[in-house]
């Protein structure tokens, strides 16, 4: 969702008329298609075979259906790629067999096919839960509002702006208006004094008028321009505010669909585009239409002839402004999206700078960034073809209506049919005339740019907040009870990260959960945070549905110490004092020296007010770990999370807060993530994850006889000892 670009190679559950006909012809009653996917070669030769995905079988067409399987016959379905070819493979009952060739460009495609075939054939995902999610996902990808309705939205949300937009559109259109005097004074001059070498006495008011009239414009434009300034900053504070609000609000599986990029581009460009359009394009729709009215009125009375040919380009400029408005939003979007993939590469070359230049990266980055800055000119390039072909045409009918003018205009000047001051002022009332026309013009670019602008704001304030905390949620005292009940969760719709997870922690009971990475620890401890919701299955604290409790008594009685902790940008003091609010000195050195952080706190220059800087880039990894671990206990949680706590601690260090974390967290219900087994000696159970399953539970002694999942990790740890020792003994010897 968000950023990537429409990828027409694969359908999620098309339409009956998206359909290949063979297909729609054979369906079972109750058989739906779930995904057609679109090869772009045939064996090794470029052609297009489809790849039918149903609730019940997988089919290939190529003119018919080649391969027809059963859902039931699959074991599991994997992608071989080789130099610029790709191939799906399907492990049968039967054994394996190749299924069709594709290029690199329609990898990503084929992944999703993939994923949702395991999902459905090996994982046995609920079908009517899988249904649920791609199409939830299918229709926030293609919900798109017209401009025009976009607009509308925009105005509605600028409420608060409105008596200073309406303002100054009056103060512009006094300024416009004002500005129609001096070609009259012009005509006066000519007619009346100049050509006739008479009426010497109206020049001296010819000239006090044209000073006047320089005079209030020179007020009107300085108060124009306050106004202006004040709208600029108006707008821009409300937009920003309201996106920034709103991304506060979001859970983290918003977070995931987006790049850090795409959220920037939003809150900033987008906002300074649509900044620009209602200070500058949207006055100018009045001012430009008002001074049509007026200048239009001023021509008929000074030539209804000449006024005729004035008009002839008029339908020419609606007809491409027509049709601009209906096509330029997928340039623009397109555009926007390559800008936001600019912001993102930078974003991750600042974020990531250590690991950038500790491997010597710097020229891979420079590419990608040089990669993504020419898309982005790719993308400027197609929106200029596209305006040179209506624009031209219209800028060429204005051309001909001034040379059909002048024609016909000096034509009637030598018969003497007109004055000669006339036809000045005629024509530079035509050029005033013209002037907003082509303004308008200008001002349907900036509003077809306002509006894609607009709805990717609005993509961010439509979004639900995707936690729900229920009408009557209540804010209670936790004893630390935790049940997870048939727990199911997505990221993304299609890969599972847990599946089916029922697990029950007593109050006060200290688990480890281990397991391979990407087994679902982590996303686990995110659901019970309530960082996400689970799609199927609850979570209870006390017997109490998550939803049903309020979040804010949650954060309040539960802390998270992460593997790779971020510090804000602020003194060490103001990092532990977030784990509770109004937290006293003395608070925040107890904690510090629970969390065996004071000895160190206390050898830098300035101590407890040492700056950490970005992210805590100024302190080492296991000093930014001591310092997030007291800034939880000194929460006093009654539900304690920790993930891998003395992953970036040394040997001596390590001991030394395992022994501290065992007096600090008895009577607390504490979940422990560990891939360094040693650190869960003290815990009451250790429960085993993998695949987004609990696979064991026990004590250590009891999973070691098992012969399991948990005693291949510990032999694993174990042989890796042994090899130390072996060659630290290897490397005496030697000596």
């Amino acid at each position: 969702m968000g950023d990537g670009d429409e990828d027409s190679s694969i359908n999620i559950y098309p339409s009956r008329e998206e359909l290949p006909p063979l297909i729609a012809e054979i369906l079972d009653e109750d058989e739906e298609v779930v995904a057609v996917a679109k090869t772009d070669l045939v064996g090794s030769s470029y052609g297009e075979e489809e790849v039918v995905l149903t609730n019940r079988r997988l089919m290939v067409l190529n003119e018919k259906i080649e391969i027809c399987l059963k859902l039931s016959e699959i074991k599991m379905a994997s992608l071989h790629s080789y130099v610029n070819t790709c191939v799906m493979s399907i492990d049968t009952i039967e054994g394996p067999r190749s299924l069709v060739a594709f290029t690199k460009a329609r990898l990503k495609a084929f992944e999703s096919l993939v994923a949702l075939i395991n999902n459905m054939a090996v994982g046995k995902i609920p079908y009517k839960l899988l249904k649920q999610h791609l199409l939830s996902r299918k229709e926030l990808e293609s919900r798109r509002d017209a401009s025009s309705r976009v607009l509308l939205r925009l105005l509605r949300a600028l409420r608060p702006a409105w008596p200073l937009l309406v303002t100054a559109i009056a103060v512009s259109v006094a300024v416009r208006l004002v500005g129609l005097v001096p070609p009259y004074l012009l005509k006066i001059l000519v007619d009346e004094i100049l050509i006739p070498r008479a009426n010497i006495d109206k020049l001296a008011y010819v000239a006090l008028g044209l000073l006047a009239v320089n005079i209030v414009r020179t007020i009107l434009n300085t108060i124009n321009s306050y106004l202006n300034t004040r709208l600029n900053v108006s707008i821009a504070n409300t937009l920003r505010f309201r996106v920034f609000s709103k991304l506060q609000e979001l859970s983290l599986s918003h977070y995931d669909k987006f790049t850090s990029g795409s959220l920037f581009s939003r809150v900033v460009d987008d906002v300074n585009r649509i900044q620009w359009f209602m200070t500058g394009s949207f006055a100018m729709l009045f001012i430009n239409t008002s001074m049509i009215a007026f200048i239009g009125i001023t021509l008929v009375t000074l030539s209804p002839q000449l006024t005729a040919i004035a008009l002839t380009p008029i339908p020419v400029a609606v007809l491409g402004s027509t049709i601009y408005r209906r096509l330029a939003s997928k340039y623009y979007h397109k555009l926007w999206r390559r800008w936001s993939k600019v912001i993102s590469v930078v974003s991750d070359a600042i974020n990531g700078a250590i690991l950038i230049k500790s491997f010597g990266k710097e020229p891979e980055i420079g590419y990608k960034f040089s990669e993504s800055l020419s898309e982005f000119e790719k993308a400027q390039l197609e929106v200029f073809k596209f305006e040179q072909k209506i624009w031209p045409a219209v800028g060429f009918a204005f051309t001909v209506s001034n040379i059909l003018v002048w024609w016909l205009g000096g034509t009637q000047v030598l018969e003497e049919r007109m004055t000669l001051g006339s036809l000045t002022a005629f024509t530079s009332y035509m050029w005033m005339f013209y002037t907003p026309i082509f303004n308008l013009v200008e001002n349907v670019k900036s509003m077809q740019i306002a509006a894609v602008a607009a709805s990717r704001i609005f993509e961010i304030l439509d979004l639900d907040p995707g936690i729900e905390e229920r009408p009557n949620a209540k804010d209670l005292c936790l004893k630390g009870d935790v049940e997870f009940d048939n727990v199911w969760f997505t990221y993304d719709g299609v890969h599972y990260a847990l599946k089916g997870v029922s697990l029950r922690l007593r109050a006060g009971e200290r688990i480890g959960l281990v397991g391979p990475s990407g087994s679902g620890k982590t996303t686990l401890i995110k659901l019970l945070l309530h960082l996400y919701e689970p799609q199927v299955g609850a979570i209870r604290i006390d017997g109490i549905d998550l939803r049903d409790l309020k979040t804010s008594s949650l954060k309040r009685q539960a802390a998270i110490v992460l593997q790779n902790p971020v510090l804000v940008d602020a003194t060490i003091a103001e990092n532990i004092a977030l784990g509770k609010e109004g937290a006293s000195p003395e608070e925040i050195i107890a904690a510090a020296k629970a969390a065996r952080a004071h000895e160190f706190i206390m050898r830098l220059p300035e101590a407890y007010d040492t700056e950490v800087g970005t992210r805590g880039s100024r302190l080492s990894g296991g000093e930014r770990a001591r310092i997030a671990l007291a800034a939880a206990l000194l929460k006093d949680p009654r539900i304690l999370v920790l993930d891998e706590p003395t992953a970036a601690l040394d040997a001596l260090t390590e001991d030394e807060v395992t022994e501290e974390l065992e007096r600090l967290t008895r009577g607390r219900t504490t979940i422990i993530i560990a891939h360094r087994l040693s650190t869960l000696r003290f815990v009451d159970r250790i429960v085993v994850m993998d695949k987004g399953m609990v696979v064991e539970e026990g004590s250590h002694d009891q999973l070691i006889k098992r012969e399991g999942l948990y005693r291949k990790l510990w032999e694993a740890q174990l042989r890796g000892l042994v090899r130390v020792n072996q060659v630290s003994v290897s490397g005496r010897h030697a000596r």
